[in-house]
C-alpha cells in the first residue's frame, strides 16, 4: 500500500529525531508558525456541520471569530465580527434563517456577509463582512486562497479507504481538548503504535498493532490496525471497564445490523501534516485538529460523526464510544506530559538525547520528523519543501 516515493530503506537510513529545544524554545515556535502552521492546511470543519441553508458553525478554534455558513450557493466562510462595534454575532451551531443579525444594535447581514440593514443610519454604511475562499476534500472544508496549500494536490496520491466515506453521517459533538505540551508531542504519540500495548489497556485490547499497515506520501501517512482477538474471539477481552462497555455495545450493534460479523479493522488513522487527523473506528468517524497556542500549549478540536440512525436511535453506542475515545485521549496526555518533562530536564541541563525508531511501529513518527525537517529547512527556499 505504500507510496514508493518514500521507501522503507529511506526510513531506515534516517536520523531525524528533533532536538529537545524545539519543544520549548519560543524562537523555534515562531519559526514553525511562519514556515509550517500558517501556510499549512487550515482546516475549518466538515460540510456536515452546516447541512441546510441558513445553518452556521462558528469556529471554536478562532473564538467564534469566523463562521461557516450554508447559503443557497454553497458553504461560505465569513467573518463573524460585526463591522459596527466588533461584537461576535453567531455562537456555536444553529440556523440563522435568511440573515445574520448582531444582537447589540441589530445590524443585519445576509448569509454571504453583505450588509442589508443598519438601523437609524440615514445612509447605507456599506460595511460588509469579510468573506474568505474555501476548498473542500472529502467533505472537509479548508481555507483556500493565496499562500494556502492545495489540499486535493497534497492528498492526490492517497488511496482513500472506503471507510472514510461520510455519506449518511451527522456531526454529533465537538470537544475542545486543551493540552499542556508542544503540538509535535501530540503528533508523535498519535503516529506511533509502540506504546499501545504497554500504556493503553483499553485500546490495546481493542486494536491489534501486530496487524499494522502503512501508506505514506509526501504530505501524509495512514496507518491501519486490525481487531484485537483473545482465544480466537474478536474483542474477547476488554482491557478496562470503559472499553468493556464499548465492546458490548459495538458487538450488540454488529449482531443486530451486520449478522454478527466482526469489523474488518480496529482503527484507521490518517495524518495530514502537520496538524489534521482523520480517524475511523467501527461506525464512527473522528476529525481531530491541532491549533498550537504556544510552545507548551495546544488546542485539540475533536469532532465526532456517526451514521444518522446510530446518532438518532443508539445513544448508548455513541456515549460508550466517546467515553472509550476520551479514556485513550487522557492516557495519551500522560504519555506526552512524561515526554515533555523528560525533554525539559534535558533542555535545562544542556543535554540532547535521542533514541532510535522502532520499525514498523514508529515509522509514522519518523516520517513526520523527516517531513518537519524538510519543511523547516526548505520553506524559505524553493517553496516545495
Amino acid at each position: 500500500m505504500s507510496d514508493l516515493s518514500i521507501t522503507r530503506d529511506a526510513l531506515e537510513r534516517s536520523c531525524a529525531q528533533l532536538p529537545v529545544s524545539s519543544y520549548f524554545d519560543e524562537a523555534c515556535y515562531q519559526r514553525e508558525q511562519a514556515l509550517i502552521i500558517r501556510p499549512g492546511p487550515r482546516y475549518l470543519g466538515h460540510a456536515l456541520a452546516v447541512p441546510e441553508v441558513g445553518d452556521h458553525h462558528a469556529l471554536p478554534q478562532e473564538g467564534d471569530g469566523r463562521a461557516l455558513v450554508r447559503t443557497a450557493q454553497g458553504i461560505e466562510l465569513i467573518s463573524n465580527v460585526c463591522r459596527h462595534r466588533q461584537a461576535v454575532m453567531l455562537r456555536g451551531r444553529g440556523n440563522t434563517q435568511r440573515n445574520i443579525v448582531c444582537p447589540l444594535h441589530r445590524w443585519t447581514y445576509d448569509l454571504s456577509g453583505q450588509l442589508v440593514g443598519a438601523p437609524h443610519f440615514p445612509d447605507d454604511p456599506c460595511l460588509h463582512l469579510n468573506n474568505y475562499p474555501v476548498q473542500q476534500w472529502n467533505g472537509l472544508m479548508f481555507e483556500a486562497g493565496p499562500g494556502q496549500r492545495d489540499v486535493a494536490a497534497d492528498l492526490g496520491r492517497l488511496a482513500l479507504p472506503p471507510e472514510f466515506d461520510f455519506s449518511g453521517h451527522v456531526l454529533d459533538r465537538v470537544v475542545l481538548h486543551e493540552c499542556d505540551y508542544n503540538w509535535k508531542s501530540f503528533i508523535e504519540v498519535y503516529l506511533e503504535d509502540y506504546h499501545v500495548g504497554p500504556f493503553h489497556p483499553g485500546l490495546g485490547n481493542f486494536v491489534a498493532c501486530d496487524d499494522l499497515r502503512w501508506q505514506m506520501g509526501r504530505e501524509f501517512s495512514l496507518q491501519t490496525v486490525g481487531v484485537a482477538k483473545h482465544a480466537g474471539e474478536a474483542l474477547g477481552r476488554p482491557g478496562s471497564d470503559v472499553y468493556k462497555r464499548w465492546h458490548e455495545v459495538l458487538l450488540n450493534h454488529r449482531r443486530d445490523a451486520h449478522e454478527g460479523r466482526p469489523p474488518r479493522h480496529g482503527a484507521i488513522w490518517l495524518t495530514y501534516h502537520p496538524t489534521v487527523m482523520l480517524e475511523w473506528y467501527p461506525h464512527v468517524l473522528v476529525v481531530s485538529t491541532l491549533y498550537p497556542k504556544g510552545p507548551r500549549k495546544t488546542l485539540n478540536v475533536v469532532e465526532f460523526y456517526y451514521p444518522e440512525e446510530i446518532a438518532a436511535f443508539e445513544r448508548e453506542f455513541v456515549q460508550a464510544q466517546q467515553a472509550a475515545y476520551m479514556e485513550t485521549c487522557e492516557e495519551d496526555d500522560e504519555i506526552a506530559l512524561r515526554m515533555d518533562a523528560g525533554r525539559e530536564a534535558l533542555w535545562r541541563r544542556g543535554d540532547d538525547e535521542r533514541g532510535p525508531y522502532q520499525s514498523p511501529m514508529e515509522d509514522g513518527m519518523q516520517h513526520f520528523h523527516e517531513w518537519y525537517l524538510r519543511r523547516v529547512a526548505g520553506a524559505s527556499g524553493d517553496g516545495d519543501a
